[in-house]
C-alpha cells in the first residue's frame, strides 16, 4: 500500500511541473494524500499523466499481438519438424515463441523420429530459452509446453520438464478454470513420479475450491475426466454441474463422462439418468463408437433405460456390417448383461456371424453364443447357425481355453444346440477337476459344469459318460437362499406355511444336485393329498433321507419364484439361466409351480396370495393331465 501511495503521489508531482502548478495548489487539493514537496538534488523523474500513460501498453500490446499473430502463421505453415528447428534459429531467442515452436513440433513430429528431433541442438537451445525465461511465458502456452514435452517422450525426470511442471505448480492459482481443465487432461495420465503426482493433487485442491467457476461443457468434461478418479469430493460436487449443463452435452462429452463414471466404478444415477435422458430426446444419430463406449460403461455400472438402450440399438442396427469382429462381439455382450433383448439386432449379428464366421476367431464367436445364450435368444436360421458353429469349433475345442470352453458348452446347453462330443469334452475329469470342488476358484465356473452335467444326464440320452462325481457335486452345490431370502421368497414361504401347516408336507429352500435350487418342494398323491417328504427316496438332493418310492399316481412339486431380475428387461422372457433351471426341473419329475413376480406384487392379502398359490398348482396338475 505504501508503495503505491508513493507511485501515485510521484506521477502526481511530476503531473504539477509539467503543467507548471504550485505545491500549494496541490497541497490544498490532496492535504491527506500528498505529503510536501521535497527538496530534490537532482531533476524529478516525470512522466506523463496518468490518463496517458493507462493507454500505451494497450498500445504496444496491439503492436506485438499483431507480429505475434504473423509468427504463429509462420510455424502453423511448417509441416516437418526441421522446418520448425530452421525457424527457431531466428525466433527462438524469445521464451514465448520457443515454447510455442516446440508446441508446433510436437504436433508435427511422427513418433518414429521423436528421439532425433530431441536430441538436435538446436532443440536443446529452445529448452534453454525456455528454461531461462520460463517466468514470462503465457499460461496457456506454458500448459501446451508441457504437454508437448510428454508427447516427445522426455524422461519424466528431464531437468527441463522438471523446471516447467514446477512452474506450473506455482502458477496454479492464476490458471483460469478452463486452463485448470486443459492441464488435468495433460498431467493425470502422465503422473508417474512423486513430484507429478503431488502436482495432481495440488491442481485437484485448486479445483474443488474453484468449482463453481465452470462455465463450459469442455471444462466440466476435463474435470470429470481426469480428477473424478482422484478426488471423491469433487466429483459429488460436479454431479450439480452435470445436471446444469446435461442438456448441452455431444454425444461423444456424454460419453466421456459416462465412461469416468465406469473407470472408478461410480454408479451416478442422477448423471447416468440426465445424460440417458438428453440422450433420447435429441434426434441425432449415434456414431457406432460412441454406442459401443456406453454400452460399455452402462454394462459396468449395471445401468438399464429401455429408452436409451432402444435408441442406441436402433442406431446400431444399420451399421452392424461395418463393426470389426471385435466391436459387434463387444457390443452384444454389453446388451446381455443389461439383459436387454432386441430381436432385428440380434437377427443382423446373427446373419453377420454366417457371413463372416471364417474371420471370426474362435473367442469373438464363442462370446457372441454366450451373450445370445444369456438373452435365450436363438436365430431364425437355427439350423445353419448350429451347423456353422460345430463346423467353425469342432476343431478348435482342444485350443480353447478351460473358461473359455465351459462358456461355450453351457451356452449350447442353454440354447438346446449341445452335442454329446461338447459335452464329453467339457466333462473331462482334467477340465472339472480344475473348478470343482475348489474354494478359491470361481464359483459361477463350477455351477456352470453342474448345470452341464444335469443338461447330460436330463436332456441328452444318447450321452455316455464321463459324469461329474456326486461328492464334486455335493462341495459345488449352489447356495440355496437360508437367511438371504428375497421379499418375494419370503411371503411365499409364509404362505406356504399356511397351506401345508404339518412340516414334513413342505421343505423349503430345497439344494439339487442339477445346480438349481428350488424355494418350496411337496408331493401330491393320486387323490392331491400332501405326502410326507422324508419316507421318499429324493433323487434330487445331495443326500436322500428317505427309502420309499413314490406311491403311484403321486406327483412331485417344485415352487420356483421369478425375481424382476430373472426375465430380458421390460419383458416376460427368462433369461437363459432360469430357463434352463425350468427345463431342468420339468425334465427331472418335477410339475413347476411358477410364481412371477408381476402377478404376486398385484396380490394384497394374505388371502389372495393364497389362493394364487392353489390355483397355480390346480393349473399345473390340469397342463399336466393334458398331455
Amino acid at each position: 500500500m505504501a508503495a503505491r501511495l508513493i507511485q501515485r503521489c510521484s506521477r502526481l508531482l511530476a503531473a504539477a511541473r509539467s503543467f507548471q502548478a504550485s505545491p500549494v495548489s496541490i497541497l490544498s487539493e490532496c492535504p491527506r494524500s500528498c505529503p510536501p514537496p521535497l527538496p530534490l538534488a537532482s531533476p524529478l523523474h516525470t512522466s506523463a499523466p496518468c490518463r496517458y500513460t493507462d493507454s500505451l501498453p494497450a498500445l504496444k500490446q496491439k503492436a506485438s499481438g499483431q507480429s505475434e499473430k504473423d509468427f504463429v502463421a509462420v510455424i502453423q505453415s511448417a509441416s516437418t519438424a526441421e522446418e520448425l528447428l530452421q525457424i527457431s534459429t531466428e525466433h527462438g531467442k524469445n521464451a514465448n515463441r520457443a515454447a510455442a515452436i516446440i508446441n508446433q513440433i510436437a504436433k508435427v513430429t511422427d513418433g518414429n523420429k521423436v528421439a532425433a528431433v530431441v536430441n538436435d541442438k538446436r532443440f536443446g537451445e529452445l529448452l534453454s530459452t525456455v528454461n531461462r525465461q520460463i517466468q514470462v511465458i503465457w499460461n496457456a502456452r506454458l500448459v501446451g509446453l508441457l504437454r508437448s514435452l510428454h508427447l516427445l517422450q522426455l524422461d519424466n525426470k528431464n531437468l527441463f520438464l522438471r523446471s516447467v511442471e514446477t512452474e506450473v505448480r506455482w502458477r496454479l492459482r492464476k490458471f483460469s478454470i478452463e486452463l485448470l481443465g486443459r492441464l488435468a487432461r495433460v498431467i493425470v495420465p502422465c503422473a508417474q513420479t512423486e513430484e507429478q503426482k503431488v502436482l495432481v493433487l495440488d491442481l485437484a485442491k485448486t479445483v474443488e475450491l474453484r468449482w463453481t467457476e465452470v462455465r463450459d461443457t469442455k471444462t466440466l468434461v476435463n474435470v470429470i475426466y481426469s480428477l473424478s478418479q482422484v478426488s471423491k469430493t469433487l466429483l459429488e460436487r460436479m454431479e450439480d454441474k452435470v445436471l446444469e449443463f446435461a442438456e448441452l452435452f455431444t454425444p461423444e462429452e456424454s460419453r466421456t463422462i459416462t465412461m469416468a463414471l465406469a473407470a472408478q466404478n461410480c454408479r451416478s444415477l442422477p448423471i447416468l439418468r440426465a445424460l440417458s435422458f438428453h440422450l433420447v430426446q435429441r434426434n441425432m444419430d449415434l456414431s457406432s463408437a460412441v454406442i459401443i463406449d456406453l454400452l460399455y460403461a452402462y454394462a459396468k455400472l449395471n445401468f438399464s433405460q429401455q429408452q436409451v438402450l432402444q435408441k442406441m440399438a436402433s442406431d446400431l442396427l444399420p451399421k452392424v456390417p461395418e463393426l470389426s469382429s471385435r466391436e459387434m462381439s463387444g457390443c452384444i455382450r454389453s446388451f446381455s448383461s443389461l439383459r436387454y433383448l432386441n430381436l432385428p439386432l440380434c437377427e443382423a449379428i446373427a446373419q453377420a456371424c454366417l457371413e463372416r464366421s471364417p474371420s471370426l476367431t474362435p473367442a469373438q464367436l464363442s462370446s457372441i453364443i454366450l451373450s445370445f445364450a444369456h438373452l435365450n435368444f436363438l436365430p431364425s436360421q437355427q439350423e445353419e447357425f448350429f451347423t456353422m458353429v460345430v463346423q467353425r469349433l469342432s476343431s478348435e475345442l482342444d485350443s480353447l481355453s478351460p473358461p473359455l470352453l465351459v462358456d461355450l458348452v453351457w451356452s449350447l446347453c442353454v440354447l438346446q444346440l449341445v452335442t454329446p462330443d461338447f459335452l464329453q469334452k467339457a466333462l473331462e475329469p482334467q477340465i472339472y477337476n480344475q473348478f470343482m470342488g475348489n474354494a478359491n476358484k470361481p464359483t459361477n465356473y463350477s455351477l456352470k459344469l453342474t448345470q452341464i452335467n444335469a443338461t447330460a444326464q436330463l436332456e441328452c440320452p444318447e450321452y455316455r459318460g464321463p459324469l461329474i462325481p456326486l461328492s464334486l457335486l455335493s462341495a459345488s452345490s449352489p447356495p440355496a437362499g437360508g437367511s438371504n431370502l428375497s421379499a418375494l421368497q419370503t411371503d411365499i414361504r409364509n404362505v406356504l406355511l399356511d397351506v401345508f401347516p404339518a412340516k414334513e408336507t413342505c421343505a423349503f429352500s430345497r439344494k439339487t444336485v442339477y445346480g438349481h435350487h428350488i424355494d418350496a418342494e411337496f408331493i401330491y398323491d393320486s387323490e392331491n393329498k400332501p405326502l410326507a417328504l422324508r419316507n421318499f427316496v429324493d433323487p434330487h438332493v445331495l443326500h436322500s433321507s428317505g427309502t420309499d418310492a413314490l406311491p403311484e399316481g403321486a406327483r412331485r412339486f417344485a415352487v420356483k419364484s421369478w425375481e424382476f431380475s430373472n426375465y430380458c428387461l421390460r419383458t416376460k422372457d427368462l433369461t437363459g439361466v432360469y430357463a434352463l433351471c425350468r427345463r431342468h426341473l420339468r425334465a427331472a419329475g418335477f410339475l413347476v409351480v411358477e410364481v412371477p413376480f408381476y402377478e404376486w406384487q398385484d396380490l394384497k392379502s394374505e388371502w389372495q396370495k393364497s389362493a394364487f398359490l392353489k390355483d397355480q398348482i390346480k393349473k399345473v396338475v390340469a397342463e399336466e393331465m393334458s398331455l
